[in-house]
C-alpha cells in the first residue's frame, strides 16, 4: 500500500478538495461510484427517518438533515469513504440540548435546526483557529466509556416505542422504572414488531452483512402494515410525510434561546469533530490516503450548517455506513454526492411509501444501533491491559447515565484533562540499579537483577522539567534519598528523559542543590541532552555544578562516585589511630 500525500490546491480551491475527488470519480469510476451510492442510499433512509425520532423531530427531518449533509461533506472532506449524516449518539445529545428550552411542539424544529447551525459554527471556528489536533484530546477508554453510556440511553430512549407503551415521560427521555412499571400495558403486535426488527436486523448484520439490513426491516415492516391492516389494531405508524425539501433559511428563535443553545452546541461540538475524524482516519489507513485534520473541522461544520437551513439536526460521520460504503466499493467522493441525489429523490417521489411503517420498527433499528455501541471488547482490553483506564471508562459510562449526555461529555472531557494534568504534574520517575555484570542501569521496582549501590541514589525522570512538575521533581529527589538505606551520600540524574527545561525548575534546581549542600550529598548529572545543557550554561547551573560533573553514561557517574568513595576511603585508613589525642 502507498499513502498518498492530499494535493495542494490554490483559490477557493484549497476549501473544496471534494471537488477534484468528484472530478476524479466522474473520469474513472462513476459506475462503482453510483453502486456503492445506491447501496448506502438503502441504509441511509430507514437509519435517518429513525435517528430523527432520537432528535425529537418528524421522521421525514432526518432526509433533510442527510441531503444537506451528504452533498456538503462530498465537497469540503478529506475522506472519500466517509458518510456524513444523522447519528444516533448525536441525534440523542441535539434533543438533549433543546429539551430545556422546548415550550411546545413547534419549538422543536425551529431549536434543533438552531442547534446544528451553532454546532457547524464552532466547527468553523475550529477550523479558522486549525484546532484540529483536539481530535486527539479524548482518550480511548473515556470515548469508549462515552460511547457506551450514550448507547444505553439510546436503547433505552426506544423502549416506550418497541413495546407501544404511552407512558407520561418527557419528550426524549424514557424512565426504565416507567418501562418496568408498564410492560404489563405492552401492546402485544407491536411489541412483537419491535422484537422481531432487533432479531432481524441483528442477524442479517451477523449471518448476511451485505444485505442492507434497516432497508429489509423497512420493507417488512410497511408490507405487513399494508397486508395485515396492522395500524387498525393498534400498531403506530409513521403517518404522513412531507414531500418536496424544505426552503433554506435560519431558525425562528429568540436571542435568549439562541445564547442558551452556545454551550451545549459546543458540546455536540467536541464529540462530533473528534467521533468523525476518528472514523474518517480508521478509513484512511486502510485506503491509503492522508486526511487533513483541520480542513475536517470545515467539513464537519459545513455539514451541520447545511443540515440547519435545511431544517435538519446535528450531524457527524457515521461509522456503520461508512464502512458500508467503503465495503460497496466506493471510489470517490462521487459516492456521496450521488447518495445525496439519491435521498433528494426519495423526498420529492418516495415519501408515500413510508407511511406505514411502524414506529416500532424504527425503535428496533435505532435500539440496534445504540447495542452496536456497547465496546465490550475495549473494556475487555483495558481490563487485560490496564485497570486504571478500565475504571476511567467504567466512570465515565456512570456520568453518562447520571449527568445526562451533555453532562457526560462535559464529565468526559473534564476527566480527560484532569487524567493529562495528573501525568504532567507527576511524571514518570525511577530509582536505578546496576544489572548484575553489566554497565547497564535499570528500574530497581521493575527489573529484579538491577540492584541499587549503596550510598547512591541514581534517579531518573521521563519527562521535560518545567514549572508544572518541578516542585513534584525536587519533593520526589528528596523523598528518595530520604528513604534510601543506608543514607545515600551522593546523587546521581540520569537527565536522558528530559527533552528541555525552563527557568522555574532551573531555580527549583538551584534551590534544590542548596538544600543537598547542606546535607553533605553531592550530586552529578549523566546523559543531559544539548538544550538542557544549553539552558544550564545561560542560566549559570553548569559553572556551579562544574562541566565535570556533567557524565556521557550514568555508569560513568557512578564509577566516578566509586573512585571517590574508594579515596576517601582510604584517606580514613591512613589516618593513624590517636592522632588526635597528641
Amino acid at each position: 500500500m502507498t499513502l498518498r500525500a492530499p494535493e495542494h490546491e490554490t483559490g477557493f480551491r484549497r476549501y473544496l478538495p471534494g471537488l477534484a475527488s468528484i472530478a476524479t470519480g466522474v473520469k474513472q469510476s462513476p459506475v462503482a461510484d453510483s453502486r456503492a451510492a445506491l447501496t448506502v442510499w438503502a441504509v441511509v433512509v430507514p437509519q435517518s427517518l429513525a435517528y430523527a425520532t432520537l432528535a425529537g423531530m418528524p421522521s421525514v427531518h432526518g432526509l433533510y438533515a442527510a441531503v444537506g449533509a451528504l452533498a456538503v461533506y462530498a465537497l469540503f472532506g478529506t475522506c472519500r469513504d466517509l458518510n456524513m449524516g444523522a447519528e444516533s449518539t448525536v441525534a440523542i445529545m441535539a434533543a438533549a440540548a433543546v429539551a430545556p428550552l422546548v415550550t411546545d411542539a413547534d419549538d422543536v424544529v425551529e431549536l434543533t435546526s438552531l442547534a446544528a447551525l451553532l454546532v457547524g459554527a464552532w466547527c468553523v471556528l475550529g477550523f479558522v483557529a486549525r484546532l484540529g489536533f483536539i481530535s486527539e484530546f479524548l482518550s480511548r477508554p473515556i470515548l469508549a466509556g462515552y460511547v457506551f453510556g450514550s448507547g444505553i440511553i439510546i436503547v433505552v430512549s426506544q423502549l416506550e416505542s418497541l413495546f407501544g407503551l404511552d407512558i407520561d415521560t418527557s419528550l426524549y427521555t424514557t424512565d426504565i422504572g416507567a418501562v418496568v412499571r408498564n410492560l404489563g400495558d405492552a401492546h402485544g403486535l407491536t411489541t412483537l414488531i419491535g422484537l422481531a426488527t432487533v432479531v432481524l436486523v441483528l442477524g442479517l448484520r451477523k449471518f448476511v452483512p451485505k444485505v442492507p439490513a434497516p432497508l429489509v426491516a423497512v420493507v417488512l415492516g410497511i408490507v405487513a402494515v399494508a397486508i395485515f391492516d396492522l395500524d387498525s389494531e393498534g400498531v403506530a405508524v409513521v403517518g404522513d410525510i412531507e414531500s418536496g425539501v424544505p426552503v433554506p433559511g435560519i431558525p425562528n428563535v429568540s436571542f435568549d434561546q439562541f445564547t442558551q443553545l452556545l454551550l451545549p452546541a459546543l458540546g455536540i461540538a467536541l464529540l462530533a469533530y473528534p467521533d468523525s475524524f476518528l472514523t474518517a482516519r480508521s478509513l484512511s489507513a486502510t485506503g491509503g490516503y492522508t486526511l487533513d485534520a483541520n480542513q475536517e473541522f470545515l467539513a464537519v461544520g459545513a455539514s451541520n450548517v447545511a443540515s440547519g437551513f435545511l431544517q435538519g439536526f446535528p450531524v457527524n460521520g457515521s461509522q456503520s455506513r461508512s464502512f458500508v460504503q467503503r465495503d460497496a466499493g466506493g471510489k470517490t467522493n462521487l459516492v456521496g454526492l450521488i447518495c445525496a441525489g439519491l435521498v433528494l429523490l426519495t423526498l420529492l417521489f418516495l415519501t408515500g411509501l413510508f407511511e406505514k411503517l411502524p414506529s416500532a420498527v424504527l425503535a428496533g433499528i435505532v435500539i440496534v444501533a445504540g447495542i452496536g455501541l456497547f465496546a465490550l471488547d475495549d473494556f475487555k482490553a483495558l481490563w487485560k491491559i490496564r485497570r486504571s483506564e478500565f475504571w476511567l471508562g467504567t466512570a465515565t459510562i456512570a456520568s453518562v447515565l447520571v449527568l445526562g449526555m451533555l453532562g457526560g461529555i462535559a464529565f468526559a472531557i473534564g476527566l480527560s484533562m484532569i487524567v493529562t494534568l495528573a501525568r504532567i504534574v507527576r511524571p514518570h520517575t525511577a530509582e536505578l540499579g546496576q544489572v548484575e555484570g553489566t554497565d547497564t542501569f535499570r528500574d530497581i521496582d521493575r527489573n529484579p537483577q538491577a540492584h541499587p549501590i549503596p550510598g547512591l541514589l541514581v534517579y531518573r525522570i521521563d519527562d521535560e522539567l518545567f514549572f508544572a512538575n518541578a516542585a513534584f521533581f525536587v519533593r520526589d529527589v528528596k523523598e528518595r534519598l530520604v528513604d534510601a538505606d543506608p543514607p545515600a551520600t551522593a546523587l546521581v540524574i540520569d537527565a536522558e528523559g528530559v527533552s528541555d527545561i525552563d527557568t522555574t525548575a532551573i531555580q527549583q534546581l538551584e534551590e534544590l542543590l542548596d538544600d543537598l549542600d547542606d546535607a553533605q550529598v553531592t550530586v552529578t548529572f549523566a546523559r543531559v541532552r544539548q538544550p538542557v545543557l544549553d539552558m544550564f550554561e545561560r542560566s549559570g547551573l553548569l559553572a556551579r555544578v562544574g562541566r565535570d560533573a556533567i557524565f556521557l553514561e550514568v555508569d560513568d557517574a557512578v564509577q566516578h562516585y566509586r573512585a571517590v568513595e574508594g579515596h576517601e576511603a582510604r584517606d580514613a585508613d591512613s589516618e593513624e589511630p590517636g592522632q588526635d589525642e597528641k
